[in-house]
């Protein structure tokens, strides 16, 4: 639940800093727990209907349809019901009531929109349309302003968001504009049909005026390949794709780098990772190094931030951190998760043990 795009919503904001402190569980009777700073804490006696993890909060719908938050150690009951969609990320946390958007900072809501029909949400930026002001706006440092307006209808054909900028078409003017610390840049001049996708600090597409492939990086713009590639992902600061020739590169730090001359059997782009399998190989490339981590493809691996987590042959868990390679605990896992760099275990038995930096914690069943 990290990418969200619907109507109706409630926004709450902690202008906090990033952490991976914070994680949720259920014992063998159902009971959900909050993990938070090395302690566990039962929130619900009932099992909860649903639950999702931010940076900063815990965001969960208990068994009678209430939705509750979980922040600084504080439980607050946000609804008694009727919410269909939610999300935590890590600054932001949202939830669907009616047509209004709004933004809570320091304990005060605020009311961003009150006719909002799409948005998108991201780490630490928000962009949605006001139907009122007919005009697409965006909520990024405690600021909401214009990006495009005096438009009837939509401002916008189409339009992608990363953690900290906002690329898209203005369908007045069908100029590619991208949003970017504070400012509007424009890009192309009247374009129909351009594929892009936005990361953080980063947005990749291919131009349908010479079929060049460019990414925006950081403010500058850089020419990567003369020809589109076959595919192509963004995650936090770098691009991954597959060039017409079939090589596999990586747009990293401000250079293309070759990873592969093979296309990838699969690849995934997400926060700050890179994984790809190649001749039933699994592979990870983190900070600039491609790193061989099994001769198999991992029937169950999940990442998040800078950790990979995946079962080995005999359920046995691993973690690929920044590139090094870890065994973790004896015990055989039943199921896992990963939320950020913490890891949450099921082992036999029905244990819970959380892996919190460089700590194994045993969950609590009382």
């Amino acid at each position: 639940m990290k990418k969200l795009i619907f109507p109706l919503l409630f926004l709450i904001i902690f202008k906090t800093g990033q952490s991976q402190h914070l994680g949720a569980y259920t014992d063998y009777r159902d009971r959900f727990y909050i993990f938070d700073h090395g302690e566990s804490t039962k929130v619900e006696d009932l099992m909860v209907q649903s639950f999702d993890i931010g940076g900063e909060c815990v965001m969960y719908i208990n068994s009678q349809g209430h939705l509750k938050i979980y922040n600084d150690g504080k439980l607050t009951k946000l609804e008694s019901g009727g919410v269909s969609k939610y999300f935590a990320t890590d600054h932001l946390a949202a939830y669907s009531i009616f047509e209004k958007l709004k933004v809570v900072e320091d304990g005060q809501a605020i009311t961003l929109s009150t006719r909002c029909p799409i948005y998108s949400v991201e780490d630490s930026l928000i962009v949605f349309y006001d139907k009122n002001l007919e005009s697409l706006r965006v909520y990024y440092e405690g600021e909401s302003k214009d990006i495009e307006s005096g438009m009837v209808g939509m401002p916008v054909d189409n339009f992608s968001s990363g953690d900290n900028m906002v690329a898209y078409i203005s369908s007045r003017t069908k100029d590619f504009k991208i949003y970017y610390k504070g400012k509007n840049h424009t890009i192309l001049q009247y374009v129909e049909g351009l594929s892009f996708k936005a990361g953080k600090d980063i947005v990749a597409y291919k131009s349908n005026i010479d079929n060049t492939f460019h990414v925006y990086y950081k403010g500058e713009n850089y020419q990567l390949e003369d020809f589109p590639p076959k595919s192509y992902k963004v995650g936090d600061g770098f691009v991954a794709y597959v060039d017409e020739m079939g090589v596999f590169k990586v747009f990293y730090n401000g250079k293309v780098q070759e990873v592969s001359s093979f296309s990838p059997e699969t690849y995934i782009a997400e926060d700050y990772l890179l994984i790809f399998t190649e001749h039933e190989y699994f592979k990870v490339f983190s900070k600039g190094s491609v790193h061989e981590v099994e001769a198999y493809i991992p029937k169950s691996f999940k990442l998040d931030w800078n950790t990979v987590a995946y079962l080995d042959n005999s359920n046995r868990i691993w973690l690929v951190v920044n590139g090094e390679k870890k065994y973790l605990i004896n015990d055989l896992i039943n199921t896992f998760d990963i939320y950020r760099d913490l890891i949450i275990m099921n082992v036999k038995v029905n244990r819970n043990i959380v892996y919190y930096q460089d700590e194994f914690f045993e969950g609590l069943s009382f």
